[in-house]
């Protein structure tokens, strides 16, 4: 008797184990489908949708649009990744606008320190010249301070009369003062206004 328990209890267990598996497996089955459908992987959600609305029955029942309208989470990648395209291609943009301004204005930099190295040549090369001059004036200046001063007058009668103001603020006060006593009257009075005037235009 025990026996024959045992053999019928034997294959219970078995179908009973295996009705487990089948329902595991299904539910199993299941899960699956609803994951894929609910995270639209393989845009299952549109195409479920789409064969639903067929049946007429439940064709108003389904809203299409907002089945329709949900993105898979790969579609949201890629929208994320060409919304991030867009932003970077916008900012490359401004960035090249930029350095145009930049490249603009250190062409304009650049031309106006030309403009000053040529500005600052020229002062040096009008500084040389003065001094060239000056020093010219010193020798002509020497050379009538150690000439009589009768002889220095008689040719300063025949010189322009900028050029004896020049010669008599150029020698010293004494050779100066000598030189304009042997100078014709009208001439040394000439001299002497121009350089009264010269004295009161001084600061």
């Amino acid at each position: 008797m025990q026996n024959k328990d045992v053999q019928v209890k034997e294959p219970v267990k078995k179908k009973s184990l295996k009705k487990l598996l089948i329902i595991l497996s299904i539910i199993l089955i299941l899960l699956s489908s609803a994951a894929l459908v609910y995270f639209n992987i393989f845009n299952l959600q549109g195409i479920i949708t789409k064969e639903l609305s067929k049946i007429p029955i439940i064709k108003g029942l389904i809203n299409t649009n907002v089945v329709s309208n949900k993105l898979s989470p790969i579609d949201e990648l890629n929208q994320k990744i060409k919304s991030y395209e867009i932003n970077i291609s916008n900012l490359e943009a401004k960035i090249k606008d930029k350095q145009k301004q930049i490249d603009t204005l250190t062409n304009e930099l650049n031309l106006k320190q030309s403009e000053l190295n040529k500005t600052q040549s020229d002062l040096e090369n009008l500084k040389l010249q003065f001094d060239a001059k000056q020093l010219s004036m010193k020798n002509i200046a020497s050379y009538y301070e150690n000439m009589d001063p009768q002889n220095a007058a008689k040719i300063l009668e025949n010189m322009s009369d900028n050029d004896v103001i020049t010669v008599l603020t150029t020698v010293n006060k004494d050779t100066a003062s000598k030189i304009l006593e042997n100078l014709k009257s009208d001439k040394a009075a000439k001299i002497t206004n121009i350089l009264i005037k010269n004295a009161q235009l001084k600061p």
